[in-house]
């Protein structure tokens, strides 16, 4: 036994449903739906292009400007990791040619002796007084 306030809904919303899916799916709201969103796509657009005038027009960056940036550096980021994995394979040497004798690395030089060089500028004594 369903409750008395279903029984009400659905004396309502059933032929209410009836109505609207025709309503949805004539031709005169599919041509209505369209016009409505090429009217969205356009107010869309002029609203960023306003946009992107004023925040030019104070020297700040627009979305587009920070798309493009993005891209710029998505794409240099790209050309620098091909040109390691290009290192990479030319720093490694062929399987069949021997490897040549590890060298040991050189000792740092010395600085020469003599008078030490003057400290940093916030490095210096205060003199006493």
């Amino acid at each position: 036994m369903t409750s008395l306030w279903r029984q009400a809904f659905d004396t309502i919303e059933r032929p209410a449903a009836a109505a609207s899916e025709s309503w949805v799916q004539s031709k005169t709201f599919m041509d209505l739906a369209a016009v409505a969103i090429k009217a969205q796509r356009r107010l869309t657009a002029d609203g960023q292009r306003m946009t992107e005038q004023w925040l030019h027009a104070w020297g700040m960056p627009a979305r587009g400007d920070m798309v493009r940036l993005m891209n710029q550096v998505a794409s240099l980021e790209r050309h620098v990791h091909e040109l390691e994995r290009e290192l990479q394979r030319h720093d490694r040497p062929p399987a069949s040619r021997p490897q040549p004798p590890a060298s040991r690395p050189k000792p740092p030089a010395k600085p020469p002796a003599g008078r030490p060089k003057p400290a940093a500028r916030g490095q210096r004594k205060k003199p006493d007084a």
